[in-house]
């Protein structure tokens, strides 16, 4: 049963994304084709995030940011 649940998540979300895609315009048709055909199949080791920050937290100072943030989250909500 938790098989057939995982699979149908899966599936929603992938047409979800797709539906998504193709309606916002960002959808690559021929990238798709490729990874759909097994031309381009997936390779973790490409995937990139432009906005993500490269560096990495300091471990000291990480708990004392995240609590700065949840309380500017905290303060937003009010």
């Amino acid at each position: 049963m938790s098989q057939a649940r995982a699979l149908t998540n899966f599936a929603g979300n992938a047409i979800a994304t797709v539906l998504v895609a193709t309606w916002t315009h960002q959808l690559d048709r021929e990238q798709l084709s490729a990874a759909l055909s097994g031309e381009s199949p997936f390779d973790e080791s490409r995937m990139i995030d432009d906005h993500a920050d490269v560096r990495q937290p300091d471990p000291v100072q990480a708990p004392a940011a995240q609590a700065s943030a949840d309380r500017d989250v905290a303060e937003r909500v009010r």
